[in-house]
């Protein structure tokens, strides 16, 4: 069966759209409203000024570019921008044309002295070359250049210095990845996974927009509600995945010394109590390690996260020492229950019980040189100064 090679290459064109628009979303500052797809051009960015880029996208499924000297591509495009301009002159002076490929320019072509013109005297040589190629063109090609012919030489100069030519853009992504600021922090696939999915809700988005008789056009808004929402369930999944599993079978009598047992003992816990707190401390430093090795959980994160562990832990601490409790162990150990029973959360994600303890316990740890951050006696500071000294 022979395959229709023009009938892939519109489907990879068409997909490469979507592409194109989902990773302007991506990359949209906040002055961008909405981003439309095969409304008024393939892809068109609408901004909080009322100015405009009308986007081209030319994919190609071969090494060179679709945008030679004489190309369909090139000269169609042109003829687009130009009617907007015989139509509406003042169009100007609020939009910008881009034209993508993910192909290759030449180092030597129009595409590229297009891309060049920056001011008159570069427009002019450009608009001067146009006009003798109209002259010259196939009969494919003579009514894209009819409408070139329409524009005075100054329209003409000033639609080109407005036309931006963009090549090599990633056929897979629209773009590179790697330049997207929204997901820096993610390893490469889930990168990849987070464009994909979008990419899937902003075609379902687009084809609900259409048949229920509205633009075609995405609020950035939306698809930022959208993206959070996915990363972070991909950050929860992320972080449980990497829970280290809870080992009991560890040697207990190694941390009997720590810091966190004597803040145990001063207020009289019984053995068992101090054993679970030593695999909730161990469980906890270990998880840690993993998600900082593995750059799931930023050093900024961490240090929010230490300081809502103290909030609570002062929340609780108030909350004992009002109670009228006769002795100073008792008010210790209700300072304990009430800090330990707190949930605590990293990203949104509530963290497993043993996770949130042993951090807890993390923070009451101290040393020689070291003071405890918390502590449940009421007089924990004097007496780690006692220990240590």
């Amino acid at each position: 069966m022979a395959i229709d090679h023009s009938a892939s290459g519109q489907a990879l064109g068409y997909m490469y759209q979507f592409d194109r628009a989902t990773y302007r979303l991506f990359q949209s500052e906040v002055d961008v409203i909405e981003i439309g797809i095969e409304d008024i051009d393939d892809v068109s960015i609408h901004k909080v000024s009322g100015k405009e880029i009308h986007e081209q996208d030319k994919s190609t499924v071969n090494t060179g570019s679709p945008l030679s000297d004489r190309s369909v591509a090139l000269w169609k495009t042109l003829h687009i921008w130009a009617e907007l301009v015989v139509k509406n002159p003042t169009i100007l002076n609020n939009v910008e044309f881009h034209l993508v490929t993910n192909g290759t320019l030449s180092k030597k072509c129009l595409a590229r002295s297009i891309n060049d013109t920056v001011d008159e005297k570069s427009s002019k040589v450009v608009c001067d070359e146009l006009r003798i190629m109209i002259t010259t063109l196939r009969e494919d090609l003579v009514p894209y250049g009819s409408t070139l012919s329409k524009l005075s030489n100054k329209l003409l100069r000033d639609m080109l210095t407005k036309i931006s030519v963009f090549d090599n853009m990633c056929p897979k992504f629209g773009g590179n990845l790697e330049e997207i600021q929204a997901i820096r922090v993610f390893d490469p696939e889930i990168k990849v996974s987070l464009f994909d999915q979008m990419g899937g809700w902003v075609k379902r988005k687009i084809r609900e927009l259409v048949q229920t008789g509205h633009q075609p056009r995405i609020r950035r808004e939306d698809f930022d509600k959208e993206l959070k929402g996915l990363v972070r369930r991909v950050s929860v999944a992320r972080l449980s995945a990497l829970v280290v599993p809870f080992d009991s079978n560890v040697d207990i009598s190694k941390y009997e010394s720590h810091g966190f047992v004597k803040q145990l003992d001063w207020i009289n816990i019984d053995e068992d109590s101090i054993k679970e707190a030593i695999l909730d401390y161990i469980h906890a430093q270990d998880t840690r390690i993993i998600w900082t090795d593995k750059n799931v959980v930023s050093e900024t994160a961490l240090t929010l996260y230490e300081r809502d562990l103290k909030k609570s832990w002062a929340t609780a601490r108030r909350r004992a020492l009002r109670q009228s409790l006769e002795t100073d162990e008792l008010k210790g150990q209700e300072c304990l229950d009430l800090t330990v029973e707190q949930d605590s959360y990293i990203h949104n994600e509530i963290l497993p019980k043993t996770i949130t303890c042993g951090n807890f316990h993390a923070l009451a740890h101290f040393t020689e040189k070291q003071e405890p951050a918390i502590g449940w006696h009421p007089q924990f500071k004097s007496l780690s100064k006692g220990i240590s000294e």
